[in-house]
């Protein structure tokens, strides 16, 4: 009988040692009542429609994989040291929504804005609402909804499937790709030079354009008509955007 029960428990320690912590929920803490941190770099969250990043700095890298049901990523901070990141589910009144806002702790286990290097890997359907002090941005593959709010900034988007798209950059670049043409692209510009690749629309777009003491060349396919609405406010900066095919 002893015997027994020292082999059970030598077979739920391998289980755990091989499957690490196990599930997490959405703010970050394993499943099944534990209250451990998560790993430096093993931040693991559950599927959510929506991620806030609010106030963050340094090198933000978000890629949408096809395949995730999960947001999963890493932080380091500005010196390379590995820190953690939490998770907490918030009421994002913009979107009328709940949202998985992701920030870290400073070393007395106070919330504060993350500034060093952030990795995160989101589902493809998941939206972005990023407000970024400075550094750079990369924004990979997104599908859901995007909203950006970013100052003295290196921008770049690549594949973006979102169907409602709102930009305000002030002072730094932006190059905004998509994948898929966008119903709604909203952009505010300042001291900025932001350049737009955008997919070609069967019935173009929908173009309201206003521009001070700033230089535009807007070279889609216009039709007042088209579902397709693009809202362009430049003061200061150079823009350009024409159609990727």
């Amino acid at each position: 009988m002893l015997l027994s029960m020292l082999a059970a428990a030598v077979a739920v320690v391998l289980v755990l040692v091989l499957t690490g912590n196990g599930s997490r929920h959405q703010d970050g803490s394993p499943a099944g009542g534990g209250t451990g941190p998560v790993g430096a770099d093993d931040f693991h969250a559950g599927d959510t429609a929506l991620v806030v990043l609010d106030g963050v700095s340094g090198r933000i890298q978000l890629t949408a994989d096809p395949h995730a049901h999960a947001v999963t990523g890493s932080f380091h901070r500005t010196d390379g040291t590995a820190d953690r990141l939490r998770g907490r589910t918030v009421h994002d009144a913009s979107a009328d929504r709940d949202a998985l806002e992701v920030g870290c702790e400073d070393q007395a286990g106070v919330r504060v804005p993350c500034a060093g290097d952030l990795v995160l890997t989101l589902p493809a359907h998941t939206g972005l609402r990023l407000r970024q002090t400075s550094g750079q941005a990369v924004l990979s593959g997104l599908g859901g909804d995007v909203t950006v709010d970013a100052s003295s900034i290196q921008l770049t988007t690549a594949g973006l499937r979102s169907r409602l798209a709102h930009f305000t950059v002030t002072s730094g670049s932006a190059d905004l790709s998509f994948a898929g043409v966008p119903d709604d692209f909203d952009l505010h510009e300042t001291s900025a030079s932001v350049t737009a690749h955008l997919p070609h629309s069967p019935d173009g777009y929908a173009v309201a354009t206003a521009a001070s003491s700033a230089s535009t060349q807007v070279t889609v396919p216009r039709n007042p008509a088209s579902a397709h609405r693009l809202s362009l406010a430049v003061t200061s900066g150079s823009l350009s955007v024409a159609s990727a095919g």
